[in-house]
C-alpha cells in the first residue's frame, strides 16, 4: 500500500500493464551473471504461485513461513501469499538453533513453505512440529518432505496478479528480529506499515522510475520491484552476506549500470575494497546506503575513491520495527568532524526521513536518552509478545511511539545522534559509557578497522574493555593500532575509564548483516583474555 492506498501486490500489477517488458528483478547466480525478469512475467510467476498455494489448502490469514536464498522465489512467495490474504512470516534460517525453534514455536505457523534444504532442516530439527500443517517445497523434492510447489520464472506473461484490497490495520508480514541485541522477536507489519515503508524508502532511495538498484539488503529485494525501480539481487549468502566474492556484486553492477548500491557495511566494505585494490571506478552509481550499523570514516572514504566526485554515499539508521529512521551522508559528516563535532558525542545518524517523527525519551542533562520513533512506517506491536509489546509502544496523542532501546540526542539543526544501545552502556564505579562515544573516536586511530566497549563483571562495578579489530594493513600500523588507540583514549575525556584494551582476531556480528557486534560473545572472549593484558 502506498499514499494512494493501494497494496505491493496491486502495485506489481500496475506496473506489469503500465511497463510490461521493464526489467523488475535480476535473480543473481553464483558466477555473478543474473537472469532478469520483467514486470510482466514477474507478476505473472505471482499469480501462478498464488493460484498453486491456493490449489494446496493456503487461506486468508494463513501464517506461513518462507524459507529460500532464492530471490525469485522469495519475491513470488511472498507477493503470492498476500495476494491471498495470507501472512508471510520471514526469519533468519542461521540463526542459533534453539532460537530459531523458539521463532517458529512462538508464531505457530499453519504453512511452511521453502526450498528442499530447508524442509530438511525443519524434519531433523523439529521446527514448529506441532503447527505446520501445509509442509510446500519450491523445488523438485524428497519423498516425505511435502508437496512439490514449483516456483520458476514463466517463459511469457499470462494473467497479471490481482487482489481484493486489504484494509491499513490487516496483518500482512511477520519478520523476525535478528537477534543480535537480544531475543529475536516477531514484528508484525500491517499493511498500512508496508505503504509507510515504502514511502520511506522512495524517499531515501531517491530513485527515478526506471533506476536500477543493487541490492545487498532483503526487505529491499522484496519491496524493490513495487517500488518500481529495477532491483538486482546478487547471490549474497543471507547466513553470511561477507563471505560474498565481490565479483558477485561487481559484475551485475557493471553489467546493469546500477545506480543505487544498498548493503550492511560489511557488504558494502567487500565491493569498496575490491574496487579500489584493483582501481575500478563506478561511473554509473549515483547513491550508496549503508544499512544495518553505523557507517564509519574508513569505509566513507574507500567508496570516495571509486564514485564519482557528484555521487553520495548515505548511513541510514533504523530497525526492523521502523525502517528506515534518518539518513545522513558522509559529506555532512565529514563537515561536522571537521567543525569538531561527534569526537566525543556519538554519531551522527542525520535528521528524520519524510514522514518519520523522532524524540529522546528520559534526556539525562547532556540531552541523551532513548530514541523514540512514530511514523506509518513503525510497527504496531510484536507478535504474540504482549509484554514486549506494551513496553515498546507507547500511546501517545500524535500516534503510536516505538521505544529503539537506542541511545541518542538530537541536536539544535534536527540532526539525530547515535550514542548506542542502552543496555550495553558501560557502568563502573562512578562512571557512564556509551559505546558509541568511545568508540566513534577510537575507531579514527590508523590500522584500526572497528572497536567495540564492552563491560565485565556486575553492572555498578564493570571494568571498561576496549576491543580492536585490526585493518588489513601493513605489518607497521597493525603493530601499532593498539597503541595508536591508546593515545587517542589518553586524549578523550572518558578514556581514563577503559581498563584494558585487547586486540581482537575478527568480532563476532550478527547473522543478517554481518556487521553489528556481538557484545555478549565477545565480553565472554575478552573475561578470558582481560587479566592478561593492561
Amino acid at each position: 500500500m502506498t499514499t494512494d492506498g493501494v497494496g505491493l501486490s496491486t502495485l506489481m500489477a500496475r506496473l506489469a500493464r503500465s511497463r510490461p517488458d521493464a526489467t523488475a528483478l535480476v535473480r543473481g547466480r553464483r558466477d555473478g551473471s543474473g537472469q532478469a525478469v520483467s514486470y510482466a512475467r514477474l507478476s505473472t510467476g505471482c499469480h501462478a504461485v498464488a493460484e498453486a498455494l491456493r490449489a494446496a489448502g493456503v487461506r486468508r490469514g494463513h501464517k506461513a513461513v518462507a524459507m529460500t536464498g532464492d530471490p525469485y522465489e522469495l519475491v513470488a512467495v511472498v507477493y503470492g501469499l498476500l495476494a491471498l490474504g495470507a501472512v508471510p512470516v520471514l526469519v533468519d534460517p542461521g540463526l542459533p538453533r534453539a532460537r530459531l525453534r523458539a521463532c517458529l514455536d512462538e508464531v505457530a505457523p499453519e504453512v511452511f513453505i521453502g526450498e528442499p534444504l530447508a524442509h530438511l532442516a525443519r524434519r531433523v530439527l523439529r521446527w514448529a512440529p506441532g503447527h505446520v500443517r501445509t509442509p510446500l517445497v519450491t523445488r523438485r523434492t524428497l519423498p516425505g518432505l511435502g508437496r512439490a510447489v514449483p516456483v520458476v520464472v514463466p517463459d511469457a506473461a499470462g494473467p497479471a496478479l490481482e487482489v481484493a484490497e486489504p484494509g491499513a490495520e490487516e496483518l500482512a508480514v511477520i519478520a523476525f528480529t535478528s537477534g543480535s541485541t537480544g531475543v529475536p522477536k516477531g514484528v508484525e507489519y500491517r499493511y498500512g506499515t508496508l505503504a509507510g515503508q515504502v514511502e520511506a524508502l522512495r524517499a531515501v532511495l531517491a530513485l527515478d522510475p526506471g533506476g536500477v538498484l543493487l541490492s545487498g539488503f532483503l526487505p529491499l529485494v522484496l519491496l524493490g520491484p513495487a517500488l518500481g525501480v529495477t532491483t538486482l539481487s546478487p547471490a549474497l549468502c543471507h547466513r553470511a552476506p561477507a563471505r560474498t566474492s565481490p565479483e558477485q556484486l561487481l559484475r551485475p553492477l557493471l553489467e546493469h549500470r546500477a545506480s543505487v548500491v544498498a548493503g550492511s557495511p560489511a557488504v558494502l566494505g567487500l565491493l569498496a575494497g575490491h574496487c579500489v585494490r584493483h582501481g575500478l571506478r563506478l561511473p554509473s552509481v549515483d547513491r550508496v546506503l549503508s544499512f544495518g550499523a553505523p557507517l564509519r570514516a574508513g569505509l566513507a572514504e574507500a567508496w570516495g575513491a571509486v564514485l564519482r566526485a557528484d555521487a553520495e554515499v548515505l548511513s541510514v539508521y533504523g530497525a526492523t520495527e521502523c525502517l528506515p529512521v534518518s539518513a545522513v551522508t558522509t559529506r555532512e559528516l565529514a563537515a561536522l568532524r571537521a567543525a569538531g563535532h561527534g569526537a566525543v558525542s556519538g554519531t551522527c545518524v542525520g535528521r528524520p526521513v519524510p514522514g518519520v517523527e523522532v524524540r529522546v525519551l528520559g534526556a539525562d542533562d547532556t540531552g541523551v536518552g532513548e530514541i523514540a520513533v512514530a511514523g506509518r512506517n513503525v510497527s504496531p506491536a510484536y507478535h504474540a509478545r504482549p509484554r514486549d509489546t506494551a513496553h515498546a509502544k507507547v500511546a501517545t496523542d500524535r500516534g503510536l511511539l516505538h521505544r529503539t532501546g537506542d541511545l541518542g540526542h538530537l541536536d539544535g539543526e534536527g540532526r539525530l545522534w547515535f550514542h548506542g544501545r542502552a543496555s550495553q552502556r558501560v557502568t563502573g564505579d562512578g562512571f557512564v559509557l556509551n559505546t558509541e562515544d568511545i568508540e566513534t573516536a577510537a575507531d579514527a586511530a590508523p590500522g584500526v578497522r572497528r572497536t567495540a566497549l564492552v563491560g565485565l563483571g556486575p553492572v555498578g562495578r564493570q571494568r571498561a574493555v576496549l576491543c580492536v579489530e585490526r585493518e588489513r594493513c601493513g605489518t607497521k600500523e597493525r603493530r601499532g593500532a593498539a597503541a595508536a588507540v591508546r593515545e587517542i583514549l589518553r586524549g578523550h575525556p572518558q578514556g581514563h575509564h577503559i581498563r584494558a584494551v585487547l586486540i581482537h582476531p575478527g568480532f563476532p556480528t550478527d547473522i543478517r548483516h554481518n556487521s553489528k557486534i556481538d557484545r555478549e560473545r565477545l565480553a565472554a572472549w575478552a573475561a578470558k583474555r582481560a587479566g592478561d593484558s593492561a
